[in-house]
């Protein structure tokens, strides 16, 4: 497949996805497939010039859709919801699409950061020359954390500015200037850390984590974490938090509107075991307090998520949940069978690391 015109013709409603931050983007005159956002009906369209990758990414989401055990189950709420696939006519070429909903759909001022999870991001069937390539892009972060950030795009929201990093600010990082990135990435590069913010992604990744350490079946090679916020709200919340004159706290955000979840628990909230039975300011205090140094951290992390998770299903204000903030799963084209039966640990050691610093990050809020 090639798509070499010298100006890109896409049908009326479509439009080159204007915050990919990494991937394969439109180049005319380059061949090259990028990410087709529909204005219509909320979507994106992603394919690829590979047709093995495009295919296998296709099977991973069509058998995903046929699966109803407990661990595919957790898996379909973390991956974008799949609508099928399109057939778009660029150029006069029908190239097949992977129709997935737009996760950034609605923001304002979509904050948007692929990190790449996996020491390893070649599959088995990568050719020498291939393997050599990957071990040598991002190789101090994959090799020491497990991840690395290709790319990504924040709005200041003390200016309401965009600011673009790329894989040639990525490939700079380290395990100690990664957590710069991810800084900037959160709008605290200059302040202090936005606990709401902290608590809907941590939501988002506990969620991943468990199920990596679950997840025996599959080996996923060279796929992303999406994590997306509306800066827009994050600008309110922070706010307000200043007009109160107090920390960043769950309870200080007038747009953290929540309600009872849904059966089907739409709210992407994990409904973790043995849930506090007290009354919800008493659960809603505890979620706020301080951590003890002497304290075992773990434990109060347990404690945090089992409070978070209650308060989210209890409180009630007569308004709609409408969270801000959001982690997907992404980019299944490198998605193998496991040979053996046990975790996939080259996905395992990304996604713990990744979690610990930003509950490193959270314990900041304290």
């Amino acid at each position: 497949m090639s798509i070499n015109a010298t100006k890109l013709d896409l049908p009326s409603g479509m439009e080159p996805l204007d915050n990919q931050v990494a991937g394969h983007t439109f180049q005319v005159g380059k061949g090259t497939l990028g990410i087709i956002k529909n204005k219509l009906d909320g979507s994106i369209l992603k394919s690829s010039t590979k047709e093995l990758c495009r295919e296998r990414e296709i099977k991973f989401y069509e058998q995903l859709k046929l699966e109803n055990d407990v661990n595919s189950m957790l898996l379909k709420e973390l991956v974008p919801e799949y609508r099928g696939t399109e057939m778009v006519v660029i150029d006069g070429k029908p190239i097949e699409f992977i129709k997935l909903v737009d996760v950034t759909h609605g923001m304002t001022e979509p904050c948007v950061i692929d990190i790449k999870i996996g020491k390893r991001t070649w599959d088995p069937m990568a050719s020498q020359e291939k393997i050599l390539v990957e071990e040598q892009k991002y190789k101090v972060c994959k090799e020491r954390l497990g991840f690395c950030i290709p790319g990504f795009q924040v709005y200041d929201i003390s200016n309401g500015r965009i600011k673009r990093y790329g894989k040639e600010y990525g490939k700079k990082l380290n395990e100690t200037t990664v957590k710069d990135g991810l800084r900037i990435f959160l709008n605290s590069e200059n302040g202090g850390m936005c606990r709401p913010l902290l608590m809907q992604l941590l939501t988002g990744m506990w969620k991943v984590q468990k199920w990596a350490r679950l997840n025996k079946s599959l080996r996923i090679y060279c796929s992303s974490l999406l994590l997306a916020y509306d800066a827009r709200r994050l600008r309110n919340v922070m706010l307000s938090n200043s007009k109160n004159n107090s920390s960043t706290s769950l309870n200080s955000s007038p747009t953290f509107q929540l309600k009872t979840p849904t059966s089907a628990d739409k709210t992407g909230v994990f409904t973790w075991p043995n849930l506090p039975t007290e009354n919800v300011q008493q659960v809603y205090k505890k979620v706020q307090r301080c951590h003890s140094e002497k304290n075992n951290y773990d434990e109060d992390l347990k404690s945090i998520k089992e409070n978070y998770s209650f308060m989210l299903g209890n409180l009630i204000d007569g308004h709609e949940v409408k969270e801000w903030a959001f982690v997907k799963m992404i980019d299944f084209a490198h998605v193998f069978p496991a040979e053996a039966d046990c975790t996939d640990s080259n996905y395992l050691f990304g996604i713990e690391n990744l979690v610990k610093i930003f509950e490193d990050f959270l314990k900041e809020c304290d």
